[in-house]
């Protein structure tokens, strides 16, 4: 339920902003308007605007299949008693990757009046990489076609993010990506230090093999 009340509410606050300009622009991340004029709301508010329909699909397609995985995972683990609370670390995973990817992009544009950024992004990427974590041979499907290891899709997406980051030209945040998947790759270690000896054993339970 806690998923879908995410979905519902990005969704609603999304559409309304693509048919206002005025409430899109109050509630995108402006990293200028964060240092220098202290509206530190649009760090969390920037991952309930999107910039257009795909976007917005994109994100909560992902986000629902991670998301289900991931909070399926942090359930067991509080019926374990190896951790509490599953649903509020759910909310910090999500919420933390975002806010988190965003804080660490203020630097680079925050005398720039112009840059903007929103989405979820950077929140459904530490989902992405819990997941990850905790199933690193699951198979993810690229494009919904594509079978990759769930392992090989998170080197190569931290690289091609990594490379694009400076590089890039095509008004995608490559650096929310990055740090939304390192923050969904750390947060399990925060909430439990012992749950690296899953994450090894994961590795070590080849599928194939």
């Amino acid at each position: 339920p806690m998923i879908i009340l995410l979905l519902v509410a990005t969704i609603i606050v999304s559409v309304a902003c693509l048919r206002n300009r005025e409430l899109f622009m109050r509630l995108a991340l402006s990293p200028y308007q964060v240092v220098h004029h202290r509206q530190y709301y649009r760090l969390l508010s920037h991952m309930f605007v999107h910039g257009g329909s795909m976007h917005l699909v994109v994100n909560m397609i992902v986000l629902f299949s991670f998301g289900t995985d991931v909070i399926d995972s942090f359930e067991y683990l509080a019926e374990g008693e190896m951790m509490s609370f599953p649903t509020l670390h759910m909310l910090v995973l999500y919420f933390g990757g975002g806010v988190t990817a965003a804080v660490l992009g203020l630097r680079r544009h925050k005398d720039d009046p112009s840059a903007l950024s929103v989405g979820a992004s950077g929140g459904v990427a530490s989902v992405v990489f819990t997941s990850i974590f905790f199933d690193p041979w699951g198979l993810i499907y690229v494009f919904g076609l594509v079978p990759i290891p769930g392992i090989l899709f998170g080197v190569a997406y931290i690289l091609y993010s990594w490379r694009m980051a400076d590089r890039a030209n095509d008004n995608i945040d490559h650096r929310a990506h990055l740090y939304g998947a390192l923050f969904g790759l750390i947060y399990p270690l925060l909430i439990n230090h012992k749950f690296f000896t899953f994450f090894l054993q994961g590795l070590q339970d080849f599928p194939w093999l």
